[in-house]
């Protein structure tokens, strides 16, 4: 064996090591929790490894670079960002040598179809930066906990995060459990930052600790409704929603009341269905409340994978032999649904179907960008086969990244509150999405959405083109249902 071949076979060990979770599936979790035993052992622990390139590192001259435009952030610290001069314990879950911070994410239930790949993006932005000799001569210590997308298992959880003395919860994958601790207080009470979460939900925004890199539902759902109306000429809507998760009745909720605000449009056919089901009768009702010829002008899905492939097989066919439920000027897809997997499922009927993100997926010409052929190239050292175009694994990714630069931002003398003055006073541009800016009491950074096309070929899916909406913006930024 050559010395080269050495060296290689030694750095893919070291980065695997760095890399490595071990999830436990929900139902051995809560035997732990029940029996107060909250070591679970899924961590990101520091190792030598030569890694990528830090994720705030330079880009090629005269290109976009990813990281922060500057602020005032904290005050100067007394203490030198270096190893052995941090100021050590500065606050809880901070010592000289580390950082503890923790996140559920989604490895088991119907959110894994969407939301599984997250912990990849988290993964790879720590193991770049620990690689790189961590932060201030600290290194990020992360802790992921498999919730199953159920919000009382996910709140349990943070409340243990929190008791364990957790610095912080950066990204924190499973919307339904961070939505339950927010709304029952628990993040406020403890004052524990909340940094680069997914934003589905509308709790994320309205929380003084909790900061969102992603276009919230609502957001994504009026820009659709928007490019719908005012570039495809769409005067009858109809909209199929999850009625059990919250993200679908926000969503639904906000399409409607945006589309019944424009002259001359309605949302014909409202119609939320229980998710996971084989089949669904109600594709019968939706069809029918479009119109005579059981086709709205514009139809949009809020739904996850599994259940949209479910209600797509429900649809029966039209003259011309094509499936009905799909709108005829155009469908537009929610962020769950810029899924590799669901274009693949649902092949033919979908070809031309409009998936909707806020960020900037690696296709085309944007993979050249450097801080997406970045991500490309870091989210792969973890996971060779994932979906990059996963919208909540680049958010998951993005929010990583911009935890990381906020505590850079505050430098050695790291507390949660000189945290939180960092993140209320950032603005970080990146090649993954828009400039991102959050200001205490406005934490809706992200506020606008874009459209790619399914492409198939001889029947079955063959990627994704941009269908050239650029970055819709929210007709109402910062507004948000009832309820």
């Amino acid at each position: 064996m050559t010395p080269g071949l050495r060296n290689f076979i030694a750095a893919v060990a070291a980065f695997s090591a760095l890399s490595f979770v071990a999830v436990q599936t929900p139902g051995q979790q809560q035997e732990q929790i029940s029996a107060g035993d909250f070591d679970f052992g899924d961590q990101i622990v520091p190792t030598e490894s030569a890694g990528p390139l830090s994720p705030t590192g330079p880009a090629p001259t005269g290109g976009p670079t990813d990281g922060p435009a500057p602020t005032a952030g904290p005050a100067t610290s007394k203490f030198q960002c270096a190893a052995g001069r941090n100021g050590g314990r500065t606050d809880k879950g901070v010592s000289a040598n580390e950082i503890k911070v923790a996140a559920t994410h989604v490895q088991s239930g119907l959110g894994s179809s969407f939301l599984g790949s997250s912990n990849i993006g988290m993964r790879a932005v720590v193991s770049s930066v620990n690689s790189s000799g961590g932060i201030c001569g600290r290194q990020i210590r992360l802790t992921l906990v498999d919730d199953g997308w159920d919000a009382a298992r996910g709140s349990q959880y943070i409340r243990n995060f929190i008791n364990d003395d957790y610095f912080a919860l950066p990204v924190v994958p499973s919307s339904e459990g961070l939505t339950a601790a927010i709304r029952n207080g628990t993040i406020d009470r403890a004052g524990i930052p909340v940094i680069g979460t997914d934003g589905m939900l509308k709790d994320q925004y309205q929380s003084p600790w909790v900061w969102p890199v992603a276009t919230a539902t609502v957001s994504t759902m009026r820009a659709m409704a928007f490019h719908a109306y005012n570039k495809l000429g769409a005067r009858n809507f109809g909209i199929v929603y999850d009625n059990q998760y919250k993200f679908g009745v926000e969503g639904a909720t906000a399409f409607r009341d945006y589309v019944s605000s424009l002259p001359g449009a309605k949302v014909s056919a409202y119609v939320g269905i229980q998710p996971g089901q084989p089949s669904y009768t109600e594709t019968t009702q939706f069809n029918s409340k479009c119109g005579a010829s059981k086709r709205c002008d514009f139809v949009a899905m809020l739904l996850e994978p599994g259940t949209a492939t479910s209600w797509i097989n429900s649809q029966g066919v039209d003259e011309q032999d094509k499936k009905l439920g799909f709108g005829t000027k155009g469908t537009g897809g929610a962020q769950p649904l810029f899924n590799e997997n669901f274009a693949r499922d649902c092949g033919a009927p979908c070809s031309g179907m409009m998936l909707w993100t806020g960020y900037n997926p690696p296709i085309g010409a944007l993979r050249n960008q450097p801080g997406i052929a970045r991500y490309l190239s870091q989210v792969r050292a973890i996971d060779p086969g994932v979906d990059v175009n996963n919208q909540f694994l680049q958010g998951a990714y993005l929010g990583m990244q911009v935890f990381v630069k906020a505590l850079e931002d505050v430098g050695a003398e790291l507390t949660r509150a000189r945290l939180r003055a960092a993140m209320d006073s950032m603005t970080y541009a990146t090649d993954l999405a828009s400039s991102l800016t959050w200001k205490a009491g406005r934490h809706y950074a992200n506020t606008s959405a874009r459209a790619f096309l399914v492409v198939t070929a001889s029947g079955g899916f063959s990627g994704f083109r941009d269908a050239g909406t650029g970055f819709v913006p929210d007709p109402k930024p910062g507004v948000f249902p009832k309820g």
